[in-house]
């Protein structure tokens, strides 16, 4: 039998571990800001990363680090901030949702009620890569995030505590790509607002998160540019313009593509009628879904449904 390998390094080398209080040491709200993180709790490293997974113990800081920074909840955090040694500020991030800064920003913070986080701390060139090769040509600037909030965001950061915590197979290239995957949906925001432009053409990074969820949560219903352009405080060939920009794709376009989106959930994951289905989305009838439908996917909602049937049926045969 070949001996095993253990030359290569693994986070099993790095295990996770929960310090007693007295080896938290901080660095002052007040003071001169430190130029390093400050490694609480658990700490793992992968090339251009260091995630720091801190127990829900009260902690205060003032740093400036030459990395990007991401904090993150686990549960709804209240933290007093202040951001270029401004004003302080309260702030409140729900669960899942983040606080991202760029390099070489001034932060201050001080956590009133505890609860475990998640810090990414992440090399200006890595993340400036991953930036680059999302916004695929269209305008981008590092910019502070001071809420940022995104299922698939949440989804990532959930799977890099239970991976840090329990998973005996995690890898530092495992952990690589979910950082990755988590900075291309910061990308996302970053150049689909075009911060960089500073044009009056531009959209909001709250704004446009605003009008996605909102359209997300009205799909079923009539949808209209004109009010959602009021919504956003923009004249509708304005916003327009701005969201076409922002998301790739005018108002309408995107609107459909999310329908159908929610169309093709229903179509595999459920019985209701095609009929039903179509109202359930947002068209004015069978027939627009199914012409929608075809010329989008190619497929009928009929023979997407059968797919997904068959599939099923595959499964069933092969358990038995």
């Amino acid at each position: 039998m070949k001996p095993e390998d253990t030359s290569r390094p693994t986070l099993q080398d790095q295990r996770f571990f929960m310090p007693p209080r007295t080896e938290l040491s901080m660095v002052p709200f007040g003071g001169p800001p430190t130029a390093d993180l400050p490694e609480w709790g658990g700490v793992a490293r992968a090339p251009g990363l260091k995630f720091i997974l801190h127990p829900p113990l009260h902690f205060e800081i003032a740093y400036r680090i030459p990395e990007y920074l991401i904090f993150t909840p686990y549960a709804r955090a209240v933290v007093d901030v202040s951001v270029k040694d401004g004003p302080v500020r309260q702030q409140a991030w729900p669960a899942g949702s983040a606080f991202i800064v760029p390099p070489e920003t001034t932060i201050r913070a001080r956590m009133a009620d505890p609860v475990e986080f998640l810090c990414i701390a992440v090399e200006e060139t890595r993340a400036n890569s991953v930036f680059e090769r999302t916004a695929r040509g269209r305008p981008w600037a590092p910019e502070l995030i001071a809420d940022f909030s995104d299922p698939g965001f949440t989804a990532l950061q959930l799977e890099i505590r239970r991976s840090l915590l329990g998973d005996p197979l995690v890898e530092p290239t495992y952990l690589e790509a979910l950082a990755d995957g988590i900075l291309a949906r910061i990308g996302c925001l970053l150049a689909g607002s075009n911060i960089g432009t500073r044009t009056k053409e531009a959209i909001s990074p709250s704004t446009l998160r605003r009008i996605v969820e909102h359209i997300e949560a009205h799909l079923g219903e009539k949808l209209v540019v004109e009010e959602l352009a009021r919504a956003a405080g923009l004249s509708r060939s304005h916003f327009t313009r701005a969201f076409q920009s922002a998301a790739g794709e005018s108002p309408q376009e995107y609107i459909i593509g999310r329908r159908l989106c929610r169309a093709r959930d229903l179509l595999s994951d459920t019985d209701r009628g095609i009929a039903q289905i179509a109202v359930t989305t947002g068209f004015s009838s069978q027939a627009h879904l199914s012409s929608t439908f075809k010329k989008r996917l190619g497929v009928t909602p009929a023979r997407y449904r059968e797919a997904f049937s068959e599939r099923r049926a595959k499964g069933r045969d092969g358990d038995q």
